[in-house]
């Protein structure tokens, strides 16, 4: 198996996965609850520019949905005839993430009319994905054994299993996010040193797909378990440069220190999966325990067609199934039918939900 772009059409978002050989490597999330919400990573837009901060060497672009977009000038500077209030077309190449707004390329081209507008939608998320990836070929999930919710919840645990025993654990911060490479009882041949070295190179490799599959930027420190060989730090280091070398964002590699820290910088494309999936708590949202027991609500209507179908949910996911702020019944009813009905349990945790039929 080699590349393998792996898409799950849910009702109330669209999951696309890159698996390289069997593993899942990155995970991409769009919601309807986002749709015209939100400017997408490819969208054409005409802008108007709100302001002019000569110090950003940039401009902040009204594109008419979400926060202001930033426009970088670049080396050459404010473009002639450019001021404020006026319209320009501009194509989105970094989404919206953590309250700063989306980064913008201008385009050429001469479009009328009222300003700001969208003019061209980004392309359907699995396009873009597959795009990046050439060799990639693009399936439907069901039809590969690639489980796109486990690999979700492998990117939102605090610890992750290293291949060949050990773990990893993984604390995001206001700052920086700590990755700490943990023994954990991981044994082999050879003395301590030898040891130390073979868990911190698989953890290496294991830290690099975690941070792209999370979609990590910024700032991220790597606690490796301490060697006193500086030919054993020079090689981990070599190895964590060898496994980022195919994630797509831009990775600045620090020298590993004596200490066995490696800092490095990855750049952000967007929001992580935890800030897509989470609330501001850093646990998951309404929205997110709703879409996954309607998930389940739909696999159980697959599965048996002809019973009456109860989801049973606590009361803050049912407040938001019944706001409807996607069209959630409709769609569940085109792929079902209309035998499905909700029911609110009170003493219920947030996170729990049932099935039951007759």
């Amino acid at each position: 198996m080699s590349r393998i772009v792996a898409v799950e059409d849910a009702i109330g978002e669209t999951r696309v996965a890159l698996a390289d050989n069997g593993r899942i490597v990155e995970l991409h999330i769009e919601r309807w609850s986002e749709a015209g919400l939100r400017a997408r990573a490819g969208a054409l837009y005409l802008g108007r520019i709100r302001t002019i901060d000569a110090r950003l060497n940039a401009a902040f672009v009204d594109l008419g949905v979400g926060e202001a977009g930033f426009l970088p000038f670049g080396r050459a500077g404010r473009p002639a005839g450019l001021h404020e209030g006026a319209a320009l077309p501009v194509r989105v190449t970094r989404e919206a993430h953590a309250g700063k707004g989306p980064t913008l390329a201008r385009e050429e081209g001469e479009y009328s009319g009222s300003a700001p507008r969208l003019i061209e939608d980004a392309a359907p998320l699995a396009e873009r994905v597959s795009a990046r990836f050439q060799d990639a070929e693009a399936r439907w999930a069901d039809e590969v054994r690639i489980d796109i919710a486990e690999a979700i919840d492998e990117a939102l645990s605090r610890e992750v299993a290293i291949p060949g025993g050990g773990r990893l654990i993984i604390e995001p911060t206001a700052a920086l996010t700590a990755i700490d490479v943990d023994l954990a009882g991981r044994t082999g041949q050879g003395g301590a040193e030898r040891i130390a070295a073979d868990l911190n190179r698989s953890a290496a490799r294991e830290a690099a797909r975690q941070i792209r599959l999370r979609g990590l930027g910024g700032v991220i420190a790597i606690d490796f378990v301490h060697m006193q060989g500086r030919k054993d730090r020079l090689g981990v280091e070599q190895v964590l440069k060898a496994a980022v070398k195919h994630d797509p964002a831009r990775i600045d590699i620090a020298p590993i220190s004596p200490f066995g820290i490696v800092e490095l910088a990855r750049q952000r494309t967007g929001r992580s999966l935890a800030e897509l999936l989470n609330g501001a708590d850093g646990q998951p949202s309404d929205e997110t325990l709703a879409l996954n027991a309607i998930r389940r609500l739909e696999s159980e209507g697959r599965s048996d067609r002809r019973r009456q179908l109860t989801l049973k949910v606590a009361p803050a996911i049912a407040a938001w199934l019944e706001a409807e702020p996607i069209a959630w019944r409709e769609a569940l009813t085109e792929r079902i039918g209309p035998r499905f009905a909700v029911q609110t349990v009170d003493t219920w945790s947030r996170d729990r939900f049932d099935v039951s039929s007759k």
